[in-house]
């Protein structure tokens, strides 16, 4: 079911559940985390594994709609602020700061954990800060070409132009 079907034709009483899985190669642990499910979560992957959600509390604010390259999340949360300095001990440790955190965000409905309603959608931790409550942190979609936008045309490559110039 798509979203667009689950705001306008499901029942009040189904909820969407808001995940987030954080991982980095240096960590101990990938981290699953459900935003509004205070007793834990237990979902199906795309992957087709069973994994569990824990709940921390945790603001998940988008930045713009989901199809637009410039996609990002700013995420604030609370607890796993405590465990996320020691995380990024071990990426000092590992001298893994090359590579940035992964952060994929799913959400599922409430009557069906066997498949996500949205996502994963791919994002990258591009930083963090850190406060007396927690942890602050923004991801946004992987920046995958950088210096040029688009694939260089060129009469070598596609003689074919030569025709439009």
């Amino acid at each position: 079911m798509s979203l667009v079907d689950f705001f306008l034709n499901s029942k009040s009483t189904i909820v969407q559940f808001e995940t987030i899985e954080i991982s980095h190669p240096d960590f101990s642990k990938i981290y699953r985390v459900v935003r509004n499910k205070t007793d834990g979560l237990t979902a199906t992957l795309e992957t087709t594994a069973v994994v569990t959600f824990d709940y921390y509390p945790l603001q998940i604010s988008k930045s713009s709609t989901e199809d637009d390259l410039d996609y990002a999340i700013e995420i604030e949360i609370g607890d796993l602020g405590e465990v996320l300095p020691t995380e990024l001990d071990l990426v000092q440790a590992g001298n893994g700061f090359a590579t940035k955190p992964t952060l994929l965000y799913r959400t599922y409905r409430s009557d069906d954990l066997s498949v996500p309603m949205f996502g994963p959608v791919s994002l990258e931790i591009t930083e963090i800060t850190f406060n007396k409550t927690g942890a602050k942190f923004e991801a946004k979609a992987p920046s995958l070409n950088i210096n040029r936008t688009g694939e260089v045309y060129s009469i070598d490559r596609f003689p074919m132009l030569r025709g439009f110039l």
